[in-house]
């Protein structure tokens, strides 16, 4: 599900814009949600979006000040800035945008620019883990990750540089992932390419990290890993 918001001060503006997104993209087979947000201050309030349309010229926050108080707190979704003022585009720029649109809207331009937002977005979320924490969303590229383990209710995904701790189930994430990644034991998923060496009770990683392996899981961890190392091309 692609979660679209559209903020603008302008409420028959804000409608048609909406309008001309939900028309574009029920064409096409993106599951998708739109909101629609009258100022900056309402949006604040709400959780991380994946594509955010923003008008530039609001109050009390414009679009580029929106968009900058949403990176700063952690969101990672694409801006697309629509306004009449083209002297903005720098500053748009400054906080990663997507896109940059000049009113009036033209449709066939804003049909461009959300299919290739769409198109990317889909690419890169078959890529990455996709974390929820409180109002903020992270993605976290699979080949960064260590292993994942399960504590008390939350996740916790362990990269070489940090961990990071979340809500969820173990069971649910795990059929998210791609073929590299193990449910070692009950309580962890490792990724192999992390993987150094195994033996009967633990693995070892690229990072000397220790997790556990099960004794009922050892034998079938052993093919998936030797499958991997084959498909990789680090075992003939």
């Amino acid at each position: 599900m692609i979660r679209i918001a559209v903020c603008e001060d302008e409420p028959l503006l804000l409608e048609r814009l909406a309008g001309q997104i939900r028309t574009i993209l029920d064409k096409y087979p993106f599951a998708h949600r739109i909101e629609v947000f009258a100022n900056g201050t309402a949006l604040l309030a709400r959780e991380a979006y994946d594509i955010l349309l923003l008008d530039i010229e609001m109050k009390p926050y414009n679009g580029i000040e929106l968009a900058k108080r949403l990176r700063e707190r952690g969101d990672t979704g694409r801006f697309i800035f629509i306004t009449a003022y083209e002297q903005y585009a720098i500053e748009a720029y400054d906080v990663q945008a997507f896109h940059y649109l000049v009113k009036p809207v033209n449709e066939k331009k804003l049909e461009e620019v959300l299919l290739k937002c769409c198109a990317s977005l889909k690419e890169e979320k078959e890529q990455a883990v996709t974390v929820r924490k409180g109002t903020a969303v992270r993605r976290i590229p699979f080949g960064e990750v260590l292993y994942l383990e399960v504590l008390d209710r939350k996740i916790y995904l362990h990269t070489a540089e940090e961990t990071i701790s979340f809500y969820g189930k173990l069971e649910e994430l795990e059929l998210a992932l791609p073929d590299n990644f193990f449910k070692c034991h009950r309580s962890y998923i490792v990724n192999f390419h992390h993987v150094q060496r195994y033996e009967k009770g633990d693995i070892q990683l690229d990072n000397e990290e220790r997790i556990p392996l099960s004794k009922r899981k050892y034998r079938l961890f052993g093919q998936a890993f030797m499958q991997y190392l084959k498909e990789s091309g680090d075992v003939f």
